[in-house]
């Protein structure tokens, strides 16, 4: 052999293994960024079922929380109910004139198709000149009727403010979790 091919031969045996231990160098530093990578995305996952855990657990809270408040409005609004017969009087006389005030005082004569969501829901004009004009006229309507519209109106006016103040909380709770570390 000569020198020539001695010299070849050993550069070209440097060359492999230098192209061996680059490829070996590569391999090893790439597992241990995957690894490094899965240990960061299993803490992360880690994290965020821990977070989510908590926003289940806060959002069943809040429904047994709301699910006992209107079960206790149902309860009181049944007594209340019960008690009717006690308290009203059959000698009572309302007209339709009180009737038209008291629906609407709470709405209920306001047509709801000509009316936009949000919309003021004063009376107009005509409804006010209409107003005036007082009806003396006997309803049918009697003081059970009126209480029993009350308790249920009141009912459910206290669930929707029940269910307001769960959901305002609910979100605070959600809020404060997510500035948490």
């Amino acid at each position: 052999m000569t020198l020539k091919n001695q010299l070849f031969s050993i550069l070209f045996i440097a060359f492999l293994c230098s192209i061996g231990g680059y490829l070996y160098g590569y391999s090893t530093a790439n597992e241990a960024h995957e690894a490094q990578q899965s240990k960061a995305i299993a803490a992360v996952e880690q994290t965020l079922r821990k977070h989510y855990q908590q926003q289940l657990t806060t959002a069943n809270e809040s429904v047994a929380q709301l699910r006992q408040q209107k079960a206790a409005l149902a309860k009181t609004a049944t007594e209340l109910e019960r008690r009717i017969a006690h308290v009203s009087r059959p000698d009572c006389v309302i007209n339709n004139g009180f009737v038209g005030l008291y629906n609407r005082a709470i709405g209920a004569d306001l047509p709801t198709d000509s009316i936009a969501p949000g919309a003021d829901r004063t009376p107009s004009a005509t409804q006010t000149a209409d107003s005036s004009k007082y009806d003396t006229t006997v309803s049918d309507v009697n003081q059970q009727d009126i209480l029993r519209h009350v308790i249920e109106y009141g009912e459910r006016c206290q669930a929707v403010e029940t269910q307001l103040i769960q959901l305002i909380e609910f979100e605070e709770k959600m809020n404060e979790s997510r500035r948490a570390p």
